[in-house]
């Protein structure tokens, strides 16, 4: 346990892994290093220093798009991609770049401007023309790169829409993601993925999860089926599930019931993330309080942690759990003990916010 801060970093990096268009076997695309979204982009005062140096990376990056090796151009596309919005002036370059002969290239270009987001609409006709590639994952690269770039790509629904008719479950997938980003009614492109999430093949059951995750709030009504995939006997699988009620954002009865369940998983990993999907749903979560005082005992280190910090973040409704806590600043790990103390000024500041 590194620092009282993993418990909310951690899941923010497993979202950031199920929207970073891993579904599937698209990651390779990306050598299995999905870039992160950049942090929201602050505009610096003229003759900054950092936005010097960003203008510099941004333009060698640039010019590495045309090199010789195609992991260089890769790496290259895959670095602008973790720049963000910061790499605009990158688009043209990458527009190129999605005609490259290496599918790998094509397919970190059309990643990179998805992360780029609005700014990326220059190529929105570019990305179109990559939904008929020859390569599976780089046409599913296309589709949701257009759902990041939002309104501006309005103009690819018609082709996502035949794409969405492919008898190839992944590129339904990669399909109706998007189409649920772009359409003013989500709901018949959410309740394919929600059928899809029961498929017999465990691989479409994740990326089906996973494309709700990345649709979020819009994927409300799939919680009912996010809920069923935690019994799932695949943990990455049950990973899914309980980060896609996290981005999904709705603390339902049944989500929080489900999360609560979780903490109850053989597997450590789920039970220390089901405790941070409740930590992030807050004082939502109180129904999960007896659960969580209990995981708060659990022989894992980190599942201990992570309920420790999910009671504080709980907030009034956690005060049964004061004794417990208590108890917790005498643990045996630091960072612990840290949480504790934490979740007692939480919990007993709560009143007072």
């Amino acid at each position: 346990m590194t620092s009282i801060h993993f418990y909310k970093l951690a899941l923010l990096s497993l979202v950031v892994v199920a929207c970073t268009i891993n579904l599937g076997s698209v990651s390779r695309l990306l050598g299995q290093q999905p870039a992160a979204p950049a942090p929201e982009q602050v505009e610096p005062s003229q003759g900054d220093p950092s936005q010097a140096a960003a203008e510099q990376a941004v333009k060698a990056l640039i010019e590495a798009l045309k090199d010789d090796a195609a992991e260089v151009r890769q790496t290259s596309a895959i670095s602008l991609g973790r720049m963000g919005d910061a790499a605009r002036s990158a688009v043209p370059a990458l527009g190129e770049a999605l005609k490259d002969a290496d599918v790998d290239v094509r397919g970190a270009a059309a990643v990179t401007l998805g992360l780029i987001g609005a700014s990326a609409a220059p190529a929105v006709p570019a990305l179109i023309e990559l939904l008929k590639d020859d390569d599976r994952d780089v046409r599913g690269a296309a589709a949701l790169a257009l759902a990041r770039i939002g309104k501006p790509a309005q103009g690819a629904v018609a082709p996502l829409d035949e794409l969405a008719k492919d008898d190839d479950r992944f590129l339904q997938i990669y399909a109706r993601c998007a189409l649920a980003a772009l359409s003013d009614d989500a709901e018949p492109h959410v309740d394919v993925l929600r059928s899809l999430t029961g498929d017999d093949a465990a691989d479409v059951r994740s990326a089906a999860i996973q494309a709700l995750a990345e649709l979020g709030p819009r994927a409300k009504d799939a919680v009912p089926q996010l809920a069923a995939a935690l019994d799932d006997k695949h943990v990455e699988i049950r990973e899914a599930a309980l980060t896609a009620l996290a981005e999904i954002g709705l603390a339902s009865e049944q989500a929080v019931a489900a999360a609560a369940g979780a903490l109850e998983d053989q597997d450590a990993g789920i039970r220390s993330l089901a405790a941070m999907v409740l930590a992030e749903f807050g004082p939502d979560a109180a129904d999960a309080v007896p659960a969580l005082i209990a995981a708060s005992q659990d022989d894992d280190v980190e599942v201990r942690g992570a309920a420790v910090y999910a009671l504080g973040e709980v907030g009034a409704a956690a005060r049964v759990a004061v004794g417990r806590l208590a108890q917790a600043l005498k643990d045996s790990d630091a960072d612990v003990r840290q949480a504790a103390a934490l979740a007692l000024g939480k919990i007993e500041s709560a009143d007072a916010e």
